[in-house]
């Protein structure tokens, strides 16, 4: 029983743990969401910088003054070199080639500028600007999609997270209260003890009986057709609620009052001579036929007293009970 305990234990915690690391999880998902848009949107300015300049390129006249930007575009050209390689398989891209084929028409029309620059050359012709502006336009669709995918897939993955959080959660609160209830002593509508610890009281008073020699009586009642009378979930409540009370007032704390069964009830009354057993059933029998439950039809109980024989077990002592009711 030990190592059940502390399996069941284990269990819970692990649960409690996995709950408590979706957490990080969630924040390491949008981080990594958002690191992926932060290197994107920078691809897009480099991009459309170098699609500004080489239009500015094209329109300004022979100067010294691009050296300096020519070197720059070259330095991103290399870093959106690299971008284009993790994305070449991208399955957003749109366009009618291939990101890779693209990118090289970019280089290619860069490449035929610095050789006319060298010559003299340093404007720009329009089927290089078109290039650029087109390779400039794909990426930018490109980042959108990627961007409105990445924002789909994170509002999906929360909700999954949030719905496996609540799982989770459900199941760990059914867990304790499953144990709670396997281990509780009462019954919450009589607010008398449960079958479970009145069978456990039940079998160690009549041990204890039939080693010293002690009395024991049992006094049960049953409510005649409680469950066909027709009482709605309310009224039954009620009824169980005033029964528990009128037992707890009239036995002493030393007796194990219990819901036995939906409909019975039953009291093990430790040295108790059945004579007393027998005075103690007429003062409930009176209390219950005076008692007005406000109900219809009328409440009728059956009442069975008996005496423990040293030499019969628990569960005979039991079935003398039951036998009495039917």
């Amino acid at each position: 029983m030990q190592t059940q305990k502390e399996w069941a234990s284990f269990k819970l915690t692990l649960l409690l743990y996995i709950i408590v690391l979706i957490i990080p999880i969630t924040f390491y998902f949008i981080s990594a969401s958002f690191d992926d848009i932060q290197k994107d949107t920078k691809m897009i300015q480099k991009i459309g910088w170098i699609s500004g300049t080489a239009e500015t390129l094209g329109q300004l006249p022979s100067t010294q003054l691009d050296i300096a930007i020519v070197k720059k575009v070259e330095t991103s050209l290399k870093v959106i070199s690299t971008w284009v390689t993790d994305n070449s398989d991208s399955k957003f891209y749109l366009g009618g080639q291939t990101l890779s084929k693209d990118f090289s028409d970019v280089i290619s029309c860069w490449n035929t500028y610095k050789q006319k620059r060298n010559s003299g050359i340093t404007n720009v012709n329009q089927k290089c600007t078109h290039t650029i502006n087109n390779f400039t336009l794909i990426v930018e669709n490109m980042v959108d999609l990627k961007q409105k995918n990445l924002v789909n897939m994170f509002y999906g993955s929360l909700t999954l997270i949030m719905l496996i959080s609540l799982l989770l959660i459900y199941f760990v609160r059914v867990y304790i209260h499953n144990q709670i209830k396997k281990h509780a002593i009462h019954d919450y509508e009589t607010n008398l003890f449960n079958k479970k610890y009145f069978l456990s009281e039940l079998k160690t008073s009549c041990a204890r009986s039939a080693r010293h020699n002690y009395p024991l009586s049992m006094l049960s009642i049953f409510i005649h057709n409680f469950e066909t009378a027709g009482y709605d979930k309310k009224t039954k409540e009620h009824i169980l609620k005033v029964l528990g009370g009128m037992v707890t007032s009239l036995t002493r704390t030393s007796d194990v009052a219990c819901r036995y069964d939906e409909d019975q009830l039953s009291i093990l009354l430790t040295d108790t001579e059945e004579e007393n057993a027998l005075f103690l059933e007429g003062r409930i029998r009176e209390a219950l036929e005076k008692h007005d439950f406000d109900v219809s039809p009328q409440l009728n109980f059956k009442f069975s007293t008996i005496y423990f024989n040293t030499q019969e077990t628990s569960e005979t002592f039991m079935s003398r009970t039951q036998d009495l009711l039917k």
